[in-house]
């Protein structure tokens, strides 16, 4: 069982609250190399009606210094200060404090482009949606643009996506678990969709935010597209998603996280062979990040379901007679 700890927090600036159009969420743990270029990213908005509610989670860097800088230079930037508690719970505080009639998420090695906010607040007035995706860029740490990801790719199998188009997630349904991508930044929220539903981020180091993603997919009556990259990722050759370590087995959390959040919905049946194969990806996706393969079977066999289990040991199989290959053939290489 998944249980929310709210923790003491202390907070900077947050008295005016009037005809704020968008509140940016920012969750914050030692990132002092690359914050200031998110901040000034959100500075150099386009759309003044903005507050930029920065979460320091417990950092030991200098990102609380550099928060505290900027806040006196912009009075849209507003700070909560808390004990490290990971990046699911400094959104949900930030989420509390949010006065904006829209939500928006970034990450601190992140940025977004200079119209990002006046043109997604624009199109969600527009179209009258409760949800917009967006294209983004992945770059280098250097903010070199390596290459555009279009969420239309993701979803040509399955659904013809384009812009001025609302769907929900019946139209996407078997890809509704991930093909608009797992992760919250990407998105445009209007703060009733989240509010009214109750919607939070699980309380975990890894895919944290995929039950939120996943509930404001399944709750949202009119999601909306717009084909522009408006957001830019940044790749770390040591982020969890690329350095093996036991601490990736939490992904149980995420998948726990997952399934709470479908039977609250009432849409466990509806949703039973969607989210076998979400479990199934998510595992498959993080086996070669666990340092220990027998660990995590085992604790397959313990947590899912038969069927689950079986999809999985089939996956695997073939999976390791691939690997089993082409280790064989790098050795090899070595060898020569």
């Amino acid at each position: 069982m998944n249980v929310f700890y709210a923790p003491k927090i202390s907070n900077t600036n947050f008295k005016s609250k009037n005809n704020i159009k968008v509140s940016v969420i920012l969750p914050v743990y030692n990132q002092e190399k690359y914050l200031a270029r998110a901040l000034d990213s959100l500075r150099g908005q386009t759309l003044k009606e903005t507050e930029f509610i920065c979460v320091n989670d417990g950092s030991k860097d200098r990102s609380l210094n550099i928060l505290q800088q900027y806040a006196l230079k912009d009075k849209r930037i507003k700070i909560i200060n808390q004990n490290n508690q990971g990046a699911g719970s400094a959104r949900n505080n930030g989420l509390k404090k949010a006065a904006g009639e829209y939500i928006a998420f970034l990450d601190p090695d992140d940025w977004i482009e200079k119209n990002t906010l006046k043109t997604l607040y624009r199109e969600a007035e527009k179209q009258n949606c409760d949800m917009l995706v967006f294209d983004f860029n992945r770059c280098d740490e250097n903010g070199k643009c390596l290459n555009n990801i279009h969420i239309k790719d993701f979803l040509k199998n399955i659904y013809d996506i384009h812009e001025n188009k609302l769907f929900n997630w019946k139209d996407i349904k078997s890809g509704v678990f991930g093909k608009l991508f797992p992760a919250a930044w990407n998105k445009f929220y209007k703060k009733d969709l989240i509010k009214n539903n109750k919607l939070y981020f699980a309380k975990s180091s890894l895919a944290e935010d995929m039950n939120f993603v996943f509930g404001a997919t399944l709750k949202a009556k009119k999601i909306g597209y717009i084909e522009k990259p408006f957001y830019n990722y940044t790749l770390h050759n040591q982020s969890a998603t690329r350095v093996v370590s036991n601490k990736n087995l939490c992904i149980f959390q995420a998948i726990d996280s997952v399934k709470k959040m479908i039977k609250k919905s009432g849409l466990t049946e509806d949703l039973k062979t969607e989210f076998n194969n979400f479990v199934l990806w998510l595992i498959i996706f993080h086996t070669k990040l666990i340092k220990s393969p027998d660990k995590l079977l085992d604790i397959c066999k313990k947590r899912l379901t038969a069927k689950q289990n079986q999809m999985i040991n089939t996956t695997l199989q073939k999976n390791f007679k691939v690997l089993s290959i082409l280790e064989g053939l790098k050795n090899k290489r070595r060898v020569i």
